[in-house]
């Protein structure tokens, strides 16, 4: 498969990851937004490493 994250949209995603990652873990909120939020984190950061 062809790659189709760009340089400046992998820096995105890195940052947005992180910053969802300890939101999940610092922020008071329901149990349901944080699992939202680490999922999404998570999908962030899986496409800026793998570039899908």
């Amino acid at each position: 498969m062809k790659k189709n994250v760009g340089g400046i949209d992998k820096i995105l995603r890195l940052i947005i990851g992180l910053v969802l990652l300890l939101v999940g873990f610092f922020v008071q909120m329901g149990t349901g937004l944080r699992v939202g939020a680490f999922v999404v984190a998570a999908i962030a950061l899986i496409t800026a490493f793998t570039g899908f």
